[in-house]
C-alpha cells in the first residue's frame, strides 16, 4: 500500500522539501487536500469555507510534476485558495459572494494571481466570504453570501469565524490548504485571523497590488496571505512582493521595545485581561521592554465616509473592465438584479449598496469625503509619532487605525479561550520588516496555535 501524506500543520518549507525530494508528487499533495475538503468542508455538516474548486487543478498538478523542480522557489506546487473577490482568468468565477456576479469570468488574473502562477503555486479554488466583503447591508452574519451560504467555525459549533475573509481563515485553520489569500478593508483579514487560530497578515499599503480585486475602497482595501505560521506569511510575502524584507529568524526579544495598547486592555473582559497579562509576562521574561501606548479611536463615521464615497466609483470601474458582453455593467445593475431576485439575494437587504448608489455622485468630490482624506493624513502623522519609540505595538484585537493609515498588521495565535474559540493577538508596526521579524520572535515565545478538533462536524 502506498504511503499516505499527512498535511495537517505542514509548513511551506516542509512542503517545498517534500516536493523537491519527490517524496510525494504535487498531484498526490493536491489530491490529499481535495480529500480533506470533501471530508470536512462539504455536506450539510461541513464548514462550507470553499465555494468553488478549480476543476483543472489535477491537470495543473500533473503539469508541474513533469517539470524540473530543483531550482524552483518556495511556492512551487503549493496549493493556495483565493477569496472569491480575487480575479482569476481560468475556469473559476469571481463573484464576491454575489449571485449577481455568480457567472462572472474576468479576462485577466489579478496582479497577485499572475505572480502566484509565475511562481508555480497551485490555485486550488475560491473561498466563501461575507458578500461584497461585508459592504452590502447591515446585520449580515460573518461569512454569509447569497452565492455560498454561511461559513462555520471549525472550533465551536455556532462560533463566530469572523469576516469577511471568512472562508480563507477557516480553510487555513482547518488545514484544507497550505495557505489562502484574503482582503481587508476594515479588519477582514485580521478578525478571521484571530477567530480561526491562524496568522492573518495585512501588508503595509502599497506593498501588494489590489488590481483585479472586486473593490470597496482603494484607500482602505488591501490583500494579504493567511497562514498557520508567521514564517509562512513571510515566505509568501517575499515570494510575491517587490519590497522584500530581510528575515533573520532571530527569536531574541531582549531590548526589543514593544508597545502595549492600554486602551484595549482597559476594555477587556476578566478572562481576556488575564490571558493578555499572561502573554505580556512571557514577553517581559524574554527581555522585551514594554511601553504603554494609548491609540486614539477612529470614529466609525470616518471609515464609513471613505467606503461610501469610493465604493460606487471603484465598483463601476471594476465592472467596466469585465468582458464587454457581461450583463452587469455597474452598481445600479447589481441592485436591480438583487431586487428582481429578492428571495435568493436580499435575505438581509442591500442598504449599503443603495446608499452608495443613491446618495453619492460617484465622482468623489463631496466635502465630507475630502475632509476625511485630510484627516487620514493628520492621523498618519499622529500614529508615526505614537510608534516612533517602539519596534511594534500589540493592539490585541483589530483596530481601524491600521486600515485608516495603511499600517501593516499581523495576527499571532496564542491558544484558546475557555469556550474553545481561538485566542490571538494583533500586532502593528510602521514597517513590514519590523512587524514580521518581531512577530516571528513573539510567536516563538508567546504564540501557540491549537488546531481545531472539528467538534460537531
Amino acid at each position: 500500500m502506498a504511503a499516505k501524506i499527512n498535511l495537517n500543520e505542514v509548513t511551506i518549507t516542509e512542503l517545498s522539501n517534500i516536493i523537491k525530494s519527490k517524496t510525494f508528487s504535487i498531484k498526490e499533495i493536491v489530491s490529499e487536500y481535495l480529500e480533506q475538503i470533501n471530508s470536512f468542508d462539504k455536506g450539510c455538516n461541513g464548514l462550507n469555507s470553499i465555494v468553488e474548486i478549480n476543476s483543472d487543478v489535477i491537470e495543473i498538478a500533473e503539469e508541474l510534476d513533469g517539470q524540473n523542480k530543483e531550482n524552483t522557489g518556495f511556492l512551487y506546487g503549493v496549493p493556495i485558495l483565493l477569496k472569491d473577490n480575487i480575479n482569476t482568468a481560468d475556469c473559476l468565477h469571481t463573484s464576491a459572494g454575489s449571485l449577481a456576479l455568480a457567472d462572472s469570468s474576468p479576462e485577466t488574473d489579478a496582479e497577485i494571481v499572475k505572480i502566484l502562477r509565475k511562481k508555480g503555486a497551485v490555485i486550488l479554488g475560491k473561498t466563501n466570504m461575507t458578500e461584497f466583503a461585508n459592504y452590502m447591508t447591515k446585520g449580515m452574519p460573518n461569512g454569509y453570501s447569497s452565492k455560498g451560504g454561511i461559513v462555520k467555525s471549525p472550533y465551536v459549533l455556532g462560533g463566530n469565524p469572523a469576516g469577511s475573509s471568512t472562508g480563507s481563515g477557516v480553510a487555513v485553520g482547518a488545514n484544507l490548504c497550505m495557505a489562502a489569500f484574503g482582503t481587508d478593508t476594515s479588519g477582514s483579514i485580521i478578525s478571521p485571523g484571530l477567530n480561526n487560530g491562524i496568522v492573518g497578515y495585512r501588508p503595509g499599503k502599497g506593498n501588494l497590488s489590489i488590481k483585479g480585486i472586486i473593490p470597496i475602497s482603494f484607500t482602505l482595501d488591501m490583500v494579504g496571505p493567511m497562514t498557520r505560521t508567521v514564517k509562512d506569511a513571510i515566505i509568501i510575502f517575499n515570494e510575491i512582493s517587490a519590497n522584500k524584507i530581510h528575515f533573520t529568524e532571530n527569536t531574541n526579544l531582549k531590548g526589543t521595545i514593544i508597545g502595549i495598547d492600554q486602551s484595549a486592555i482597559d476594555n477587556m473582559s476578566q478572562e481576556e485581561e488575564k490571558k493578555a497579562n499572561g502573554i505580556i509576562d512571557k514577553l517581559k521574561k524574554a527581555g522585551a521592554i514594554l511601553k504603554p501606548i494609548h491609540l486614539k479611536p477612529i470614529p466609525n463615521k470616518k471609515m464609513d465616509s471613505i467606503k461610501k464615497y469610493e465604493f460606487k466609483y471603484a465598483m463601476n470601474q471594476y465592472l467596466d473592465e469585465l468582458p464587454p458582453n457581461y450583463k452587469i455593467k455597474n452598481l445600479k445593475d447589481i441592485i436591480e438584479f438583487n431586487n428582481t431576485h429578492k428571495e435568493e439575494t436580499l435575505r438581509y437587504g442591500q442598504i449599503l449598496l443603495e446608499d452608495a448608489q443613491n446618495n453619492t455622485s460617484g465622482e468623489m468630490m463631496e466635502s465630507t469625503y475630502l475632509d476625511t482624506l485630510k484627516d487620514i493624513e493628520s492621523t498618519k502623522r499622529y500614529i508615526k509619532d505614537q510608534l516612533k519609540d517602539v519596534n511594534v505595538c500589540i493592539v490585541f484585537k483589530d483596530h481601524p487605525i491600521v486600515q485608516y493609515t495603511g499600517l501593516p498588521a499581523i495576527t499571532v495565535p496564542c491558544g484558546l479561550y475557555n469556550n474553545g474559540m481561538p485566542l490571538g493577538i494583533n500586532i502593528i508596526a510602521q514597517t513590514d520588516e519590523d512587524l514580521l521579524n518581531t512577530a516571528y520572535a513573539i510567536e516563538q515565545i508567546a504564540g501557540r496555535r491549537v488546531k481545531p478538533g472539528f467538534i460537531g462536524f
